[in-house]
């Protein structure tokens, strides 16, 4: 058994030569260690582990990979012997840098569920570029920050959102003084982004609103904006100074100073055109973090250069129908939640795609990427075993996993008639189980749903077997 992890540990040291260089790592002679992060992507992990590294700490990744939680990339520091030794220096970091949550590892627990560090995460098909997700392209990429959540809501003018779920649940978390009724009827889309300081949980949520042509909202629109904003209440400091971006819609406005509680710092720019409005907030008063983020607006290097969303679009089809409108896009990360005696760590992502059809009504396209075949594959099972179990429902094999129609009595929305309708095709690969579905008043078929589900790019292995192998 010593044998086994020392062969181990010096397979773990040779592949880290980037990450860890010299540091020390834990082992058996120096179990203890500090975890600072963790993280399912490895993108995300290696951006946290840059960011500490600056701080003047010295880190090192380890993968950690279980069966019942999967995979994890865990950003550490420190290695020693006893308990008191790594105790002391948990407390001197969170001291001198202001960390919290920080973890005593042992890596006597937990060595047979280590591997060696890779990047096996590469998204093997390119993002779907739909033209309903130009302004979602427009979205900065940040080296220094994880993205944990995107949105969009389309305005159609003959599309009711109070009819549909997804879209009506969709609220934007707009600066101080903005409310979403001052846009409704003069955007043809707001676009919105949060992403979080892997290392000191700030938030940073920027915004990105496309204006109608003949909006109502006059000429100086990044003006009007800031003075919203500036004087949305009475503030010991209200201050507007004019900034220019210099990215690539030539935007430029104000950045806005006020003092609620502390100082609060707000950044608003236009295009050229007066028809592109960007809006940049921060948990944190970083003028210059906001500024930094406005010069990458419209950037070749997008948020979907980000694994956990870059997954999910790369599994859509390169085209949709031709009545197809894109109305509502979602996109989350789950957050950790901590218990009265641990922290259960989730952070798993999900999106969501609800598209209005002329001819077919509502269809909903939906994701969840686990990123871990193992977990994947378990919870595919233990939440659909009645299913897959049941011989009366209709299924496919996608690649070698089960996919199944999952139907329900409705009222057919053409012949009023109470029937067995498709509500759904749910299906999985290695990383992702997904959804494609009719929503209420949807119309599609059993075989529509079907060519859907063909349609999307779930990699080689996952293609919809022909009917012949319907099982």
């Amino acid at each position: 058994m010593k044998y086994r992890f020392s062969y181990f540990f010096i397979l773990l040291i040779s592949s880290l030569t980037f990450f860890s260089c010299s540091v020390e790592q834990f082992d058996e002679e120096k179990p203890f260690s500090i975890k600072i992060s963790s993280f399912r992507e490895y993108d995300d992990a290696e951006r946290a582990f840059d960011r500490i590294k600056d701080l003047g700490i010295k880190p090192y990744m380890i993968t950690q990979n279980s069966s019942e939680n999967g995979k994890w990339f865990h950003i550490m520091a420190g290695t020693e012997k006893s308990l008191e030794d790594i105790l002391s220096l948990k407390m001197n970091i969170e001291d001198d840098f202001r960390l919290t949550g920080l973890e005593i590892q042992n890596y006597n627990k937990i060595a047979k569920e280590l591997y060696p560090v890779k990047d096996d995460g590469d998204i093997e098909n390119y993002p779907v570029t739909w033209p309903s997700l130009d302004l979602i392209a427009q979205l900065p990429f940040s080296s220094s920050h994880v993205l944990t959540d995107v949105k969009s809501l389309h305005y159609y003018k003959d599309i009711s959102h109070r009819h549909n779920k997804i879209s009506k649940n969709i609220d934007f978390d707009l600066p101080r003084g903005l409310s979403i009724k001052m846009f409704n009827k003069n955007v043809e889309e707001i676009a919105e982004a949060r992403y979080l300081d892997p290392v000191y949980k700030d938030e940073v949520v920027v915004h990105i609103i496309k204006l109608h042509e003949k909006h109502k909202m006059g000429e100086e629109v990044a003006k009007m904006i800031a003075e919203k904003i500036m004087n949305s209440k009475k503030y010991n400091v209200q201050k507007m100074d004019f900034y220019e971006s210099n990215n690539n819609w030539g935007m430029k406005g104000y950045a806005v100073t006020i003092n609620p509680k502390g100082l609060k710092s707000y950044l608003v720019q236009e295009s050229g055109s007066g028809l592109l409005i960007a809006l940049f907030q921060s948990t944190n008063n970083d003028i210059n973090l906001l500024k930094g983020l406005s010069s990458k607006i419209g950037e070749d290097k997008s948020i979907e250069n980000y694994h956990s969303i870059g997954r999910i679009l790369g599994a859509l089809p390169d085209n949709v129908g031709s009545t197809e409108r894109l109305v509502a896009f979602k996109f989350e990360t789950k957050k950790s939640l901590r218990g009265k005696t641990a922290l259960l760590e989730v952070k798993e992502t999900n999106a969501d795609f609800l598209f209005n059809d002329s001819a077919k009504r509502t269809i909903v396209y939906q994701f969840e990427n686990f990123n871990d075949q193992s977990v994947t594959d378990r919870i595919f099972k233990k939440r659909y075993s009645t299913y897959i179990n049941d011989s009366k429902v209709e299924k496919f094999l996608v690649g070698s996993r089960d996919a199944f129609i999952y139907k329900i009595r409705r009222r057919n929305p053409e012949t009023r008639r109470i029937a067995y309708m498709a509500e759904s095709i749910i299906f999985q690969n290695d990383r992702l189980i997904g959804k494609v579905s009719n929503y209420r008043d949807g119309l599609y078929s059993d075989a529509e749903l079907v060519n859907k589900l063909s349609s999307l790019r779930l990699g080689e292995d996952f293609q919809l077997n022909e009917s012949n192998n319907v099982l």
